[in-house]
């Protein structure tokens, strides 16, 4: 009776070829597996800082009333105005394990980037970092009209100081206007409903989510997986 069986020959070519299969494959699940990582976090987050706001509203009032357009006019100082703010509205209902303040010392050897590669530190006296307690890092920066603090900007870094630490992979920023209806937007959403293409947040605006936008590159990054169903679309700066 014969027995039949692979040559060593064959099972080499055979490993060969699943090896070479692999080595195609893997990198697209990988990349695939990581951005929906980066969905999962992200929208974790949004609800989170949502539901802070959610519950600072009912105790203290709807938004429009919290005197955002009247939060200390810009020659008070920001120092002297804006981490009282923050604290009483936004960062007491959050689960914060540390509260960093203005200038936070623990971020002074973290390199963080735009989109675009620029630096972007947030030791920085312009802002107010706290460490959450299930890991994700929070950077409130308040922006003017020159005259009056105006609009509260909230970077997520959502997987804390591990890198890439880059806005657009991991770092994600949300805005709380003054003159919003809703609580808290992703960065982005307003200016893509108002011009009715989306487009406008693959840009080259200063702000856009594109590696060849401006200062602030990156930032609608957020509005666009919002945008497309939360999901990292396959002309996503990734």
């Amino acid at each position: 009776m014969k027995k039949y069986a692979f040559t060593l020959a064959e099972v080499l070519i055979t490993l060969g070829i699943i090896g070479i299969v692999a080595a195609m494959t893997m990198p697209v699940l990988i990349a695939n597996y990581q951005k929906q990582v980066t969905v999962d976090r992200l929208k974790k987050s949004f609800s989170v800082i949502s539901n802070a706001f959610v519950t600072s509203q009912y105790e203290n009032g709807d938004m429009n009333t919290w005197g955002m357009d009247n939060i200390g006019s810009v020659s008070d100082g920001y120092e002297n105005v804006i981490p009282a703010f923050l604290q009483n509205y936004i960062i007491k209902y959050l689960n914060v394990s540390i509260d960093c303040g203005l200038s936070c010392k623990l971020q002074t050897d973290v390199k963080r980037y735009r989109l675009n590669g620029k630096d972007w530190p947030w030791d920085d006296s312009f802002y107010y970092v706290v460490y959450l307690n299930d890991g994700t890092i929070v950077s409130f920066m308040v922006d003017n009209n020159s005259k009056e603090w105006m609009l509260v900007r909230i970077f997520v870094d959502i997987n804390g100081d591990q890198k890439p630490n880059r806005a657009g992979r991991d770092i994600f920023t949300f805005k709380l206007d003054v003159n919003g209806n809703n609580a808290i937007n992703m960065s982005g959403i307003s200016e893509v409903k108002y011009n009715k293409n989306r487009n406008t947040l693959l840009g080259t605006c200063r702000e856009c989510c594109s590696k060849n936008a401006g200062d602030y590159s990156g930032d609608f990054c957020s509005g666009l997986i919002q945008y497309d169903g939360w999901k990292i679309s396959k002309d996503y700066p990734w």
